[in-house]
């Protein structure tokens, strides 16, 4: 069995139609033929009915043509990561961390960065989710990593993006520390009385809050609003009001003694990595989302 074959296979599956296949794959409508012929041959099984109005695929035919797809998509995508590897990338990158660079694994990201790609420079601005989606989707940074709301995760953000799905985390209530007391016989309903230091509107937490605490109250009682992690640590720390970290950032806060954390529930959310989608092939792209999947340990696709 040939590449060639099975590329010919998918292509009149697609078309429908002997010439217009051939069009395709700029090759003779008797070549379409032969190859499908002879792949019938090998396989055992007749893969199109033929009639004046085109082909069409048998039952066996419909059966193994995701089979022929996937195996064609492998093969492109070794021979991009061959051509990825060969490329010396050099230049620029500029990717937004809206969080602490430990729990994005930067450190294991720019060493392997480094070791394969030497010439490139990575800059690493740091900023807010909402302030990365755009500035990513602009153009004012290549790439940008960025807490997205689960479950609708990447159907909230603009068509122009792509997102690499890193992990899960979640997001907790935390309280000033004084609160430690009386925090944990709160419901939701009680939270929703208490001031909040709050988010941007365009921020994912804010709509995650709004879900949990409209309907215990008409009027949230804000504090302050902000996009800046560190504006909100300082705020809740000092006494100002409740507000939403991600685990490991509450956590270690907590064990520092500067808040508490509301165990009762918590709120996931997707850690991403955004870049444009018409950006995929671009090296740079690529040489950094190979090494997040090597980072994350996330299965090649």
């Amino acid at each position: 069995m040939e590449l060639y074959q099975l590329r010919t296979f998918v292509a009149v599956a697609e078309e429908g139609h002997l010439t217009r296949a051939a069009e395709r794959l700029f090759i003779s409508q008797p070549a379409v033929s032969a190859h499908i012929k002879a792949l019938e041959e090998e396989l055992g099984l007749a893969l199109f009915t033929r009639s004046s109005r085109g082909m069409r695929l048998t039952r066996e035919g419909a059966a193994l043509r995701p089979q022929a797809e996937a195996a064609l998509k492998s093969v492109d995508e070794l021979r991009a990561q061959a051509r990825a590897l060969r490329e010396d990338v050099d230049g620029e990158l500029h990717l937004a961390l809206n969080t602490d660079p430990e729990l994005l694994r930067v450190q294991r990201l720019m060493n392997l960065l480094r070791t394969a790609h030497p010439k490139l420079q990575v800059h690493l601005p740091q900023s807010s989710s909402n302030i990365i989606v755009e500035d990513v989707r602009a153009g004012r940074v290549d790439g940008g990593f960025a807490f997205v709301s689960l479950p609708e995760s990447e159907s909230c953000l603009p068509h122009e993006l792509a997102c690499l799905h890193l992990s899960d985390t979640s997001m907790h209530v935390v309280a000033p520390a004084a609160m430690s007391g009386r925090l944990d016989e709160c419901s939701w309903a009680d939270l929703a009385r208490e001031p909040w230091v709050w988010f941007t509107d365009t921020c994912p937490c804010r709509s995650m809050l709004e879900h949990q605490l409209s309907p215990y109250t008409t009027e949230i009682k804000k504090v302050a609003v902000t996009d800046y992690e560190g504006t909100l640590k300082t705020l809740v720390s000092s006494g100002a009001g409740l507000g939403l970290m991600h685990r490991d950032e509450a956590e270690e806060l907590e064990r520092e003694g500067a808040v508490c954390i509301w165990r009762r529930d918590q709120l996931p959310i997707g850690i991403c990595f955004l870049y444009r989608a018409d950006r995929a092939s671009d090296p740079g792209i690529r040489a950094v989302r190979q090494a997040l999947r090597e980072v994350w340990e996330l299965p090649d696709c």
